[in-house]
């Protein structure tokens, strides 16, 4: 089913100003990013984390996955941000 051999599963806290979310990782072949607050989450892939720009994480449970199949994986350091801050960001992540 899957093509990494191991996972982590960690939940971050997201705050109103630009948080790490996930280090680089030259080995990464897996990340799936889930919002599991109520408010919209922002990621940025290398950068500082911004409000209504970069990637957008709907609130409920929505999602953004990195697979080496789809040739989407980014290694790099991963950042995000929330409006009003403490919001929970389920990371899984795979090499």
């Amino acid at each position: 089913m899957s093509n990494y051999s191991v996972s982590k599963h960690t939940a971050i806290t997201v705050g109103s100003s630009s948080t790490a979310v996930n280090t680089g990782n030259s080995t990464r072949r897996y990340l799936l990013l889930v919002n599991d607050s109520d408010e919209v989450i922002y990621l940025n892939f290398g950068g500082t984390a911004a409000l209504n720009t970069g990637v957008r994480i709907n609130p409920n449970g929505g999602s953004f996955e990195m697979t080496s199949v789809m040739g989407n994986v980014f290694q790099g350091a991963i950042n995000a941000i929330s409006a009003s801050g403490n919001k929970v960001l389920l990371v899984t992540e795979g090499v």
